[in-house]
């Protein structure tokens, strides 16, 4: 595929951000408005994601096709992080009585993948498919941790007032070291950060996705972690998030045709 064929499927498929729970139906002139696109570009795109299920026309306009159904029902299966991570949100579930979440850093945004929930019935904004703030929550600030520096600076650049805001930082420096601290602790906490009167606890998932790192967020009410042991709701986080990492990286080993780290280590020994 030609480099320009990529940039105009990504045009194109930028369509799709146009539409929210706030703009579920959408015009070809306001779609075009919205993303400074000429008509003729836009209707084109719509008839092609039209096509493809992936739009569709009514009365009033536009909105999101049958098909994006069927693809969330495919990654829910077929997604290899969430296979993976999915026992370990049930243990930490049921051991600790929380909601826990399974959450990816991808396109510069914080989005939720998965939510596995306790027995508070607590109040969670952010549930399966929601974008999280960027600067604020436990889950945020592990993933940004995890970024490469030249990332992390970017990101700051493009966000200086949010930063400061969310006290993370006056400058890149300030911010820089912010980062290192989460990183080193291997977890982040946050009270009432996105939810009043929950308390989140995360940890990163290491080495599942380079690109875009995955991680935990542990939640709880601020009453049932006031009387939880701290560093063990920490350990438990990190550890839970650690094995996942080491099953992924043992099956992209695998999947590049090294076998598994358990057939490698026999492999080694055998040679003796």
């Amino acid at each position: 595929m030609l480099e320009s064929d990529v940039s105009s499927l990504k045009r194109m498929l930028t369509v799709l951000d146009v539409f929210s729970p706030a703009n579920l139906v959408c015009g070809a002139d306001e779609i075009a408005g919205r993303l400074n696109y000429s008509r003729g570009t836009t209707y084109r795109y719509i008839r092609e994601l039209c096509a493809a299920g992936l739009l569709s026309r009514m009365p009033a306009g536009f909105t999101l096709g049958p098909r994006i159904i069927e693809l969330d029902l495919a990654i829910r299966q077929c997604d290899p992080v969430l296979a993976s991570a999915r026992p370990a949100m049930e243990a930490l579930r049921d051991r600790f009585h929380c909601d826990v979440l399974l959450i990816y850093f991808f396109d510069d945004r914080v989005v939720v993948s998965h939510h596995e929930r306790g027995t508070d019935a607590l109040q969670v904004s952010y549930g399966r498919g929601h974008v999280m703030p960027l600067f604020r929550g436990a889950g945020s600030k592990v993933l940004l941790a995890n970024l490469s520096p030249p990332r992390q600076r970017r990101l700051f650049q493009a966000h200086k007032a949010e930063v400061a805001a969310c006290g993370l930082g006056e400058d890149w420096k300030s911010f820089r070291a912010a980062m290192v601290a989460f990183q080193r602790a291997g977890t982040a906490v946050s009270v009432g950060e996105l939810d009043e009167g929950n308390v989140g606890v995360a940890a990163s998932i290491a080495g599942a996705q380079p690109n875009h790192p995955s991680g935990f967020v542990m939640v709880f009410g601020t009453a049932r972690y006031a009387i939880l042991d701290k560093a063990l709701v920490a350990e438990a986080v990190r550890d839970a998030a650690t094995q996942v990492g080491t099953t992924l990286k043992a099956d992209n080993l695998a999947a590049y045709g090294f076998g598994s780290m358990h057939d490698t280590a026999r492999g080694a020994s055998n040679a003796f």
